[in-house]
């Protein structure tokens, strides 16, 4: 028999349950009645009081915009057999598409929210005890898809909403932008689930009351696709993934010493002899492809290209643009092998990257309104290799830094994009940067990564920043270093540079990385990025990104490296910092999240919980 204390929870458990919307609205009410979905969903479209479109499934374009993944060939990249729009792009389109979608993931959900209840629980609505059905969802937005838009007038729109659901099936949803329906169609999707045998679909939660908006416009993930191989249909799962947690931002890790797989047409030896095997490479379609199904989804696709340091695998075409490339003793020239860093002063490093951002900025712009300079771990003993610079003085190295920095920031000014550079730019070399207005693409953002702390000297020095620190947001943490010992014990010759060897390795068990222990999604959930910020520079605080970098992932393990854990930083960014007091309430709205993630995405998502604990509670201690 039943103790009076477990029913008591079994029941404060079926409330809660109701609220399992990831990331967490602003505002949110519900009931409990049912209402059973038709088959026949009809979503309709409208700005003010005139209807200007509706989803209509006979539209080929929607239904090939709608999903990509009928781009997919055997091979590595994409199939070229598709117009991809290349310099603006229809809003009213891509808002058509976003309503197919939700409307088939709706409607095909195989998410039968069994793991939520106890196994003594019958919780699936009579079949037969309602008949309140929804229909029509009706949607107003008070500005109107245009046939036309720029990426930068489309991804600054306002991405508040309205979710209004009756008893009866009346279903509205109200935004001022196409960005913000993006987002309300992305929560809509979250309040439905599939029957037991799959037959039907229902919500068991009207009436149902949403308003909602985020607390900062930049919820990024930092993706890492030159380490190991990462296609563009990874990423583009990956995109799904992010999208039905209202990430908006994905940061493209493009290049770095290990491999350079971006194809550059008029630099076609960069690829060919950079990337780990020619045909594993991103070619220009795949990368407009990627970018634009991210924009369908409300997600900004940019790149970084890393530098000065970070450039090793340019040694493979131009060797004469890099210094100290793959030394033996990479240690004392890199933060990791190979080593290699472009020249300082060298003229044919600046005929290249004129080149390398001619060709590349114009083909991204249209997408995005990004563009990641990179600027982390210059190693400075790296020019003392420098046949143009041969010193590590900081002194002489530093107005080098800033001359190559501000040619490439001056670069992506002009391609109208807002420039991103990694910290150590502006904290370590002390280099100056356009600050301030949040409006121009003048401005240069300020990526954090290592000490939490250091976001407030960016903000107080007038700079925008991003958050997203090693000791809190960094996902490849805590799975074990992947240098090996010395098989002798000791260094070969040449290690250190220019000496006999002998020294014994350091790499000893139980062979930790660096940033040990793995982040897991409850330390995620509450890392606080406005700790000990003061109120008077917060506003300068874009958002942030969680980062996974790639040393120990490729395609195999991507998605259980990046989720749910991601989807946990998606929630801080969305709705604003966490505590420790919400994540019962987090792990069970965070596993609905997984399943459908799971069922309806295809992404093999870690879990959130064992499955004993969401059904049954009283995990805690």
């Amino acid at each position: 028999m039943l103790s009076p204390q477990f029913i008591l929870l079994s029941i404060n458990l079926f409330i809660s349950f109701g609220l399992c919307l990831w990331p967490h609205p602003r505002e949110f009410t519900s009931g409990s009645s049912v209402l059973w979905v038709s088959s026949q969903l009809n979503i309709q479209t409208s700005s003010g009081n005139a209807t200007t479109g509706r989803y209509s499934r006979g539209s080929m374009y929607v239904a090939l915009a709608g999903s990509w993944r009928y781009l997919v060939s055997q091979t590595f990249g994409l199939s070229d057999n598709v117009s991809i729009p290349t310099n603006s792009f229809s809003e009213l389109e891509i808002l058509q598409s976003a309503i197919q979608r939700t409307q088939k993931t709706i409607t095909s959900t195989r998410f039968v929210p069994w793991k939520f209840y106890s196994k003594t629980t019958d919780f699936e609505p009579d079949s037969s005890a309602s008949n309140q059905t929804l229909t029509t969802v009706k949607i107003c937005q008070s500005n109107a898809a245009k046939g036309t838009i720029s990426a930068k007038d489309f991804f600054s729109g306002d991405e508040s909403y309205t979710i209004t659901i009756s008893e009866s099936g009346a279903a509205d949803i109200k935004s001022n932008s196409t960005l913000g329906t993006i987002r309300a169609l992305q929560t809509f999707e979250q309040l439905f689930y599939a029957y037991s045998d799959l037959s039907r679909v229902y919500t068991p939660l009207a009436p149902i009351s949403i308003v909602d908006s985020p607390k900062w416009p930049h919820r990024g993930l930092n993706l890492d696709i030159s380490r190991n191989v990462v296609s563009p249909t990874d990423v583009m799962r990956t995109l799904d993934a992010m999208s039905t947690c209202k990430m908006s931002r994905l940061h493209l890790h493009a290049t770095d010493a290990q491999s350079w797989p971006i194809e550059i047409p008029s630099l076609p030896t960069l690829a060919e002899k950079g990337a780990y095997r020619p045909y594993l490479t991103w070619s220009p379609e795949d990368l407009r492809v990627v970018q634009f199904y991210g924009l369908q989804r409300g997600i900004s696709v940019f790149l970084e290209i890393d530098m000065p340091g970070h450039t090793g695998s340019i040694a493979n075409a131009f060797p004469q643009l890099i210094t100290a490339y793959n030394e033996t003793d990479w240690s004392t020239f890199a933060a990791e092998p190979p080593s290699g860093s472009l020249k300082l002063n060298s003229p044919a490093v600046y005929d290249f990257l004129g080149t390398l951002f001619s060709d590349l900025l114009p083909r991204v712009s249209p997408y995005t309104t990004f563009f990641h300079n990179g600027g982390d771990e210059v190693n400075r003993n790296a020019f003392l290799l420098d046949d143009t610079v041969q010193s590590n003085s900081s002194d002489v190295l530093q107005p080098l830094v800033q001359k190559i920095m501000s040619y490439v920031t001056g670069m992506v000014r002009e391609a109208r994009l807002t420039p991103i550079v990694w910290e150590e730019m502006l904290v370590d070399w002390n280099l100056t940067f356009p600050s301030g207005s949040k409006d121009s693409s003048a401005t240069v953002l300020v990526q954090v990564w290592k000490e939490a702390s250091t976001l407030q000297t960016v903000l107080q020095k007038g700079y925008r920043a991003l958050f997203g620190d090693y000791h809190n947001w960094y996902l490849d943490c805590g799975h074990g270093g992947f240098i090996n010992p010395y098989p002798s014990g000791v260094s070969p010759p040449s290690i250190p540079y220019s000496t006999s060897g002998g020294v014994p390795t350091i790499i000893q068990d139980p062979f930790l990385d660096y940033c040990t222990p793995m982040k897991n999604w409850r330390h995620i959930y509450v890392y606080d990025p406005l700790a000990n910020i003061t109120a008077d520079v917060q506003h300068l605080i874009e958002g942030g990104e969680v980062h996974m970098w790639n040393e120990q992932t490729d395609a195999v393990n991507l998605d259980s490296r990046v989720w749910p854990r991601a989807a946990a930083a998606a929630e801080v960014m969305w709705s604003g910092p966490r505590n420790a007091s919400m994540i019962e309430d987090a792990s069970r709205r965070l596993a609905d999240w997984r399943e459908r993630a799971v069922l309806d995405y295809t992404i093999q998502s870690a879990m959130v919980q064992m499955t004993w604990c969401l059904m049954e509670g009283g995990c805690n201690l």
